[in-house]
């Protein structure tokens, strides 16, 4: 099974605040770590995760998610609670 996810890119960056890199690693780690750790929970999906532009909408330790083409909210912006999230919402 395949399973596209967006995330909100704005998020990802504001999930870093205090952190000392570009806004380019910055995504690039989030997303390698999120993979990784989407690939270990469920290692029978092939998952596409991928950044879109900021939704306008960052919520305080959270992010704007895109799951089965609705946008929803994760609880948290940890890349485990992320991964999580994304879990619980692909496989409902």
């Amino acid at each position: 099974m395949k399973q596209n996810v967006e995330i909100c890119s704005g998020c990802v960056v504001r999930s870093a605040e205090g952190v000392e890199e570009s806004t380019f690693l910055i995504k690039k780690k989030f997303l390698e770590e999120l993979v990784a750790r989407l690939k270990e929970l469920r290692p029978d999906v092939e998952w596409n995760v991928s950044l879109t532009s900021c939704m306008r909408f960052c919520p305080d330790k959270r992010m704007s998610l895109v799951i089965k083409n609705q946008m929803g909210m994760s609880t948290g912006n940890s890349v485990d609670v992320v991964a999580e999230d994304i879990i619980s919402r692909s496989l409902s």
